[in-house]
């Protein structure tokens, strides 16, 4: 009797936590949501359509498309989209900018890297897509607006969502998720500024070390164009430990720092939505991308062009939310092509744009060779035969050329 006692105790217990982990998973469930797409929820309007249905000549009409945009664009089922960026210096420049594609259907997820150096097509000093932020906060404007806007010039449609990430946020989130192990590529050390000391090897980083790592970009051949694919490679393989766990440590507070430490348009519940969606994709299907480009130099500043057609088929193959294709005339962008600026729009400022010019000299200045101009060949001259002026006699050897008479005044004198 006091043996079933017990065991009913036990399973009455067992109920109890069994009913209220589901209650606090329920509670979770219903505390985390999807972000609203740009164009609204699909999913939930589709729904509210197939409940109450509109007649389609009461529908407003849509509005005057941009240029190239279709009239009617519809959405892949499940498909939401994301900006991704975060300052590299402190200095407000948002030097990493990712565009996110995230399929909740397919639980795929894709991630684009535009070049920080990225020229967009505005007629100002400085064209490089990376000071659009700080330039609209500073004249008093919406940084993340701003930067949207020109992240739909280059891609064609606009994101979902957006998260403009500050540098204290990502080493706290960090800390809370327990760290990363990571296999550091080479000595990492830096301290004309905030100092950056990484000894090479797998190791587990805290915050302050995973921002060191994205960070660095001294001793890299291609600079900013290597940090990215480190970058990349420190998310996959956090992606990695992560999908491999089956759960993100702490993700509510992880989420909550974010929320609280971000420009952003999603809030805390939308973020840990996002990352149960990400824990449903395997790792190979989580990748990243650098989008395809040309640096080159105008005006002495480094540039980035991206180059147009691999960068729609991009575009399409990894990142658009719609079921239409990205056209170039739905893209302002600015771009080479057989070494001459092009534009996919009207191009801004067009006297700014001389490749190779400089109008001073770089700080390393090389005296310039110049090229010597070339000088047309002259007919060689016919010698006369040998007989006529091979003869038997030398000269003198004391002959002197005949004496230099200077003219008299009669030799300029004419009679009139």
């Amino acid at each position: 009797m006091f043996k079933k006692k017990w065991v009913r105790m036990l399973a009455w217990i067992g109920g109890g936590l069994g009913a209220l982990a589901a209650a606090v998973l329920g509670a979770y469930f219903l505390w985390e949501k999807p972000p609203e797409t740009a164009a609204g929820n699909p999913v939930l309007t589709e729904l509210a359509q197939a409940q109450s249905p509109v007649p389609s000549a009461s529908l407003p009409p849509s509005p005057t498309p941009d240029r190239g945009t279709p009239f009617e664009t519809a959405r892949q089922d499940g498909v939401y989209t994301l900006l991704l960026a975060g300052s590299d210096d402190g200095t407000g420049n948002t030097d990493t900018i990712m565009v996110g594609r995230l399929d909740t259907v397919r639980h795929t997820a894709n991630f684009v890297s535009i070049p920080r150096d990225t020229l967009i097509n505005v007629d100002t000093p400085i064209r490089k897509l990376n000071a659009v932020y700080w330039t609209a906060v500073y004249s008093g404007a919406s940084g993340s607006e701003a930067l949207r806007r020109h992240v739909k010039k280059l891609t064609g449609f606009d994101v979902d969502c957006y998260a403009i990430l500050e540098l204290d946020a990502f080493e706290r989130a960090v800390d809370a998720l327990g760290g990363i192990w990571y296999d550091v590529p080479q000595r990492m050390y830096y301290e004309d500024g905030p100092v950056i000391d990484l000894e090479p090897g797998w190791q587990l980083l805290n915050g302050e070390q995973a921002m060191w790592l994205c960070r660095y970009r001294r001793d890299y051949v291609n600079g900013d164009l290597d940090r990215i694919e480190v970058q990349h490679d420190f998310l996959k393989c956090a992606a990695e430990q992560f999908l491999q766990l089956g759960s993100v440590p702490n993700v509510k507070k992880v989420a909550s720092i974010l929320a609280e430490s971000m420009d952003t348009n999603m809030t805390a519940a939308n973020m840990a939505w996002f990352a149960r969606q990400l824990l449903r994709c395997r790792s190979e299907d989580v990748n990243f991308y650098t989008a395809p480009n040309t640096p080159a130099y105008v005006h002495d500043l480094s540039y980035t062009f991206l180059d147009l057609y691999n960068w729609i088929q991009m575009i399409n193959d990894c990142l658009n939310p719609s079921t239409e294709p990205v056209g170039e005339g739905q893209l302002d962008l600015v771009y080479l092509r057989g070494g001459e600026v092009c534009c996919t729009t009207a191009i801004q400022g067009i006297a700014y744009y001389s490749l190779g010019r400089r109008d001073t000299p770089p700080a390393s200045y090389e005296e310039p060779v110049y090229e010597e101009e070339p000088v047309e060949e002259e007919e060689p001259d016919i010698l006369p035969p040998p007989e006529s002026w091979i003869t038997d006699t030398p000269p003198a050897e004391d002959a002197s050329p005949a004496p230099f008479a200077l003219p008299t005044d009669m030799d300029w004198l004419t009679e009139t």
